[in-house]
């Protein structure tokens, strides 16, 4: 019999799809002779806390007939996202991720070559009972394996697997052997898609582009550009221009998976708050501030009542707000949305 989380997705319709690698992490635990195991990819990180967020979330790749690969489908799946889409092979492992992390520098060592998901093609299973509102992409994915760039542009090419394809840039140099090939490849699927996500740091690494117009000038049509600038303030352009909302304070912990929150609060605004631009960004805001609170890749998201006070706060409210979700009392594992279910997009993303 399925477990609960299963049954109740494969009842409701879809509304985010992710798609792409996960790993097992190890990692040392602190003043103790032992390892913690956790699970990080930033499509994964992405469906989960959009789960979190009350989303309608599944993810899809391809793991190992493994004990990483069981660790892996049982932590996502126990985080309410469906996972009826995720191919084992017994021929090829699930990637592993070895990290250690002190107060001043964080190390990782990637062991993913050959790994099953860089063996993902366009064959990938993709089976919805109705078609999903956002299909979430990465230039992670792009860039693992010749097959996985392919299914990377057949699944933007193919607009029949969701009304919206997002894609966050995700700049990792140590995937790719060719930088400059990379810079152009990226920026050319990225302008194929309606949302786009790229750091500010991202975007003068890979093009050059130091400024959110410069970004928006190379890509021109890419119907919504989401621009992170790290702990300063994130940015919106959409055809009735810029939109600007500042980042909050808080504590920082560790910024890793802070970038793939921020896309899951931005993206389950959109398809279930009353979602303006500005509330998306906001959203965004919150969600990140839950991973930069700790050290796992997937933080905590702010409690429904929390949530909506920062939503209706004035600018210069929340230009003044410190939000700690280390404090227990503004945590919820996995939020239930309050806001009305939407049958349609919001109109920046129609």
């Amino acid at each position: 019999m399925p477990d609960t989380a299963t049954l109740e997705q494969s009842i409701k319709a879809i509304e985010i799809v992710t798609l792409g690698e996960t790993m097992l992490t190890i990692r040392p635990r602190a003043d103790e002779d032992a390892f913690a195991w956790e699970v990080g990819g930033a499509e994964s990180n992405v469906a989960r806390c959009c789960a979190a967020l009350g989303v309608r979330t599944a993810w899809v790749s391809q793991l190992g007939a493994d004990l990483a690969g069981d660790l892996v489908l049982s932590t996502i799946r126990d985080a309410g996202v469906d996972v009826s889409n995720v191919r084992r092979i017994s021929e090829r492992q699930t990637g592993l991720m070895l990290k250690e992390a002190d107060a001043s520098e964080r190390r990782v060592w990637y062991y993913r070559r050959d790994s099953a998901a860089a063996a993902m093609s366009v064959t990938l299973p993709f089976q919805f009972a109705s078609k999903p509102q956002i299909l979430h992409l990465t230039g992670i994915t792009l860039g693992l394996s010749p097959t996985c760039h392919e299914l990377v542009q057949a699944f933007v090419a193919d607009r029949t697997r969701a009304s919206v394809v997002s894609f966050d840039v995700n700049w990792r140099p140590t995937i790719w052997e060719n930088e400059p090939d990379a810079a152009e490849l990226l920026r050319a699927t990225a302008n194929r898609c309606d949302v786009v996500f790229v750091g500010l740091d991202e975007a003068v690494d890979l093009w050059g582009a130091p400024t959110i117009e410069a970004i928006r000038d190379l890509l021109p049509q890419a119907d919504m550009i989401v621009v992170k600038d790290g702990a300063n303030s994130a940015h919106a352009h959409t055809n009735d221009g810029w939109h600007e909302v500042p980042a909050l304070n808080g504590p920082i912990v560790d910024s890793v998976g802070a970038g793939d929150a921020f896309a899951a609060g931005f993206l389950a605004g959109c398809v279930r708050h009353q979602a303006d631009v500005e509330s998306c960004l906001r959203l965004g805001h919150i969600t990140a501030m839950g991973a930069l609170s700790q050290l796992s890749d997937v933080g905590t998201v702010a409690d429904d009542e929390t949530t909506r006070r920062l939503l209706a706060m004035s600018a210069d409210e929340w230009a003044s707000t410190t939000l700690d979700l280390s404090t227990p009392a503004l945590r919820s594992k996995l939020a239930e949305s309050s806001a009305t279910e939407r049958t349609e997009l919001p109109r920046h993303l129609r």
